[in-house]
């Protein structure tokens, strides 16, 4: 029984990864690292708000770090679009 979970977890698993590289072959890298910090940034502020996780103001300034970074960024590439 044990081997048969292990196996159908290993497809469950594999089987949205496998999905999300040939979805990503179709995105431009620049859209797929947005999407990177934007999926993260949702389940944190779901943390936070949802379930009720400590959030420091030491780790709000690096939030507001990150995020301040990523709009310079985006104000840079859409500037030369």
């Amino acid at each position: 029984r044990d081997t048969w979970l292990l196996l159908g977890c290993g497809i469950i698993t594999a089987a949205p990864l496998m999905l999300y590289a040939n979805g990503a072959k179709r995105l431009r890298l620049s859209t797929i690292a947005i999407m990177q910090y934007v999926s993260p940034t949702m389940i944190f502020l779901t943390a936070v708000f949802v379930f009720g996780e400590p959030f420091s103001q030491t780790k709000m300034v690096a939030f507001g770090f990150i995020w301040a970074a990523l709009a310079i960024y985006s104000a840079t590439v859409l500037r030369r679009g």
